[in-house]
């Protein structure tokens, strides 16, 4: 009897085990999808959903209206991002609302934006963005950044002038540059020069960008012995930092083109002078009338005066439409003489024809850097054109409705697909001139030295 009872357990455990071996092959029978009724009565009952808080919710809500209009009402949203990288990315962030703070979210709907690759679509970062500055100036020259200024009642920041800051929290500024492009894109204008400094150099942009936070914001300067100093940097609100009084180092306050305003003046030049004319925006037409006017004067005040200098480094655009005024008072003969049109990182968007009408009209020479942004563009068809503002957080976006096709001063470089090569496609000045920070330290316009030397 035992031996029976053992032989049956063994064989029992046998079929056991077999029934267990996933190696086990599987039925010839093909598998059939099963039905709705099926899945109702057999189907384990279902985990319960994580529930979201009421802040989820409306930050997810937000992320699919702006994928939605993104795909809607930008004239051509894909032409040089990919739809499947553009949804991966919202994607992305939709997975990480619950874990990120509301300024990073926003931040980073700001960085998909930008990542369209077009300078006229962008999103603005809501108003506490702005809340909170550092009462320093910085100006950039390639990666490297220098200190040009400071509030007033900040004078511990007076030894440091124009020397390199070369770090944040310990973090590199070149990094941090390179995460500041994640806010605009490769050609984004405002990363040259001041442009950083005035939208980006802020606690909330640090904060975003993996700086290590603690008990407050260290700069990591360079001494006159290039040492490494670190300082630290207090935070101000919005209103002192916009309407505070600024101490600017003499030297960078002498180079009159870093003011980022219009107006025209004689410049004196060892071999003879110029008319000079800054254009920092080229948004009202009485505006460019009232410079071209001045000019006029300009010249006849000194006959001898044959060079006119239209300075566009700091001039991110405006209004394309107001070049006519150009064509219009130079063909009456205003000016005889060489023309030279100074361009640089921040030239872009409107900036463009007003340097191809120059060209065409009087034969410009463009001297200085290349210029912000390609030849052909999307932009806005109007100025009454109103943003996409996002329902929850208030977020407004601008995207592009029209398309710019622009002078080809250069020739224009396509691919295989009919898609612009935007490296390809900047405006190169004629003469390179580069002015770095050692000419700022000598109080040095190293580009219209150029132009006065011819």
């Amino acid at each position: 009897m035992k031996k029976k009872l053992c032989l049956i357990l063994t064989i029992l455990s046998l079929l056991f085990a077999c029934g267990c071996d996933s190696t086990v092959e599987p039925s010839a029978e093909p598998y059939a999808e099963p039905s709705a009724t099926s899945l109702e009565s057999t189907a384990p009952e279902a985990l319960p959903t994580p529930t979201l808080s009421q802040r989820e919710r409306e930050w997810l809500e937000d992320l699919e209206f702006l994928r939605e209009a993104c795909k809607t009402q930008h004239i051509d949203p894909f032409y040089l991002c990919s739809e499947e990288e553009f949804d991966w990315k919202l994607d992305q962030l939709s997975a990480k609302v619950g874990t990120l703070s509301d300024n990073d979210i926003a931040l980073e709907i700001v960085s998909i934006v930008a990542g369209l690759g077009d300078i006229h679509s962008h999103a603005t970062p809501p108003q506490s963005y702005y809340e909170r500055a550092f009462p320093v100036g910085i100006i950039f020259f390639g990666d490297r950044a220098y200190l040009t200024g400071y509030l007033e009642g900040f004078e511990q920041f007076q030894p440091y002038l124009l020397r390199e800051v070369v770090a944040v929290n310990s973090v590199d500024m070149a990094y941090l540059k390179e995460q500041a492009r994640r806010l605009g894109n490769p050609f984004n204008s405002w990363l040259s020069q001041e442009g950083f400094w005035y939208s980006h150099f802020r606690p909330a942009f640090f904060d975003w960008a993996g700086c290590d936070y603690r008990e407050g914001y260290t700069l990591q300067i360079l001494n006159e012995n290039r040492e490494v100093e670190s300082v630290e940097v207090p935070v101000v609100d919005s209103e002192e930092f916009a309407q505070g009084e600024w101490n600017y180092a003499p030297e960078y306050e002498s180079l009159f083109y870093l003011e980022g305003k219009n107006f025209a003046k004689y410049v004196e030049g060892p071999e003879g002078g110029c008319v000079y004319m800054s254009l920092a925006n080229v948004m009202w037409e009485s505006n460019i009338r009232r410079l071209i006017l001045e000019a006029g004067e300009l010249f006849e005040a000194h006959p001898d005066c044959d060079k006119l200098v239209v300075d566009l480094r700091m001039c991110p655009g405006g209004n394309g439409k107001y070049v006519s005024c150009f064509r219009e008072d130079y063909a009456k003969g205003l000016t005889a003489g060489q023309v030279y049109v100074l361009t640089g990182g921040s030239t872009a968007s409107a900036a463009l024809s007003y340097i191809a009408v120059l060209k065409d009209t009087l034969g410009a020479v463009t001297v200085g850097e290349p210029t912000g942004q390609f030849t052909s563009f999307f932009h806005m068809q109007s100025w009454s054109d109103e943003p996409v503002v996002l329902p929850n957080s208030q977020i407004s976006v601008m995207l592009s409705n029209s398309w710019w096709d622009g002078d080809p001063l250069v020739e224009v470089q396509y691919d295989e697909n009919g898609k612009l090569y935007p490296w390809e496609s900047m405006i190169l000045p004629d003469v390179y001139v580069y002015q770095d920070i050692e000419d700022i330290r000598q109080e040095l316009d190293s580009v219209i030295e150029w132009v006065l030397a011819q």
